[in-house]
């Protein structure tokens, strides 16, 4: 299911050398998406993935409003991701559609900002769970009516073996969207980033990267599930 390991991955996509400079500061949301456990995800993969192409050394800001670099929620920076909410559930006993989640619980990772949206719109009950692939582990031990996160990362899930009785997939809420960006208000740094988002981009390096933290949410719900099949 891991198609290269991780250090193998970065070495093919990003440029060698760190320059010797003071470390630029980055601020990490606190939902991070495509979350294979408590300390793992895309986002702090991406930001190391920045510090080595730009040739800097990026430290991670306690702090907000001291960073030099945002990566998140935004209106203005280049687009790493956009992350739209499904619903992944059981082939029997789940949910058909949405309307159905009422007063049922749902699982899903901690600080999504999914959570309120369903509850607001549905009157669903959130259980949450410390990643992405935890949650999906929930919905395995009947702790939830189904699993609420990303659709892309969802619909891959479906369609893996494994998850063969969890695959019936509800319809993406569009207007729940979380458009993700790199901020700054550093000119110079804008548009060495924006160049460089661009080039990844057009040569398919951050589709790989995303790729691969898809994966390694999947492969972590296996070894999950493997784990809890040994008990």
């Amino acid at each position: 299911m891991r198609a290269l390991p991780f250090l193998a991955l970065l070495s093919a996509l990003l440029a060698p050398g760190l320059a010797c400079a003071e470390p630029l500061r980055a601020a990490l949301p606190e939902y991070r998406v495509l979350s294979s456990s408590e300390s793992e995800s895309f986002e702090p993969a991406l930001l190391q993935a920045l510090a080595e192409s730009l040739e800097e050394t990026v430290d991670v800001a306690e702090r907000s409003e001291a960073a030099d670099l945002q990566l998140g929620p935004a209106k203005v920076g280049p687009v790493y991701y956009q992350a739209v909410p499904a619903a992944l559930t059981a082939n029997q006993g789940g949910a058909v559609d949405w309307p159905q989640l009422r007063g049922q619980p749902f699982c899903i990772a901690v600080a999504s900002p999914y959570t309120q949206f369903i509850v607001q719109r549905f009157g669903a009950q959130p259980r949450e769970y410390p990643s992405a692939a935890h949650a999906l582990i929930g919905l395995k031990l009947g702790e939830c009516r189904a699993v609420v996160d990303d659709h892309r990362l969802l619909a891959e899930m479906a369609k893996l073996p494994e998850w063969r009785r969890y695959n019936t997939l509800l319809p993406a809420l569009p207007d729940a969207e979380q458009v993700l960006r790199i901020g700054t208000e550093n000119g110079a740094l804008r548009a060495r980033v924006d160049a460089l988002i661009q080039a990844w981009e057009g040569e398919g390096r951050l589709e790989e990267l995303v790729q691969f933290w898809i994966d390694e949410v999947a492969f972590q719900a296996y070894v999950l599930a493997d784990t809890l099949d040994c008990h």
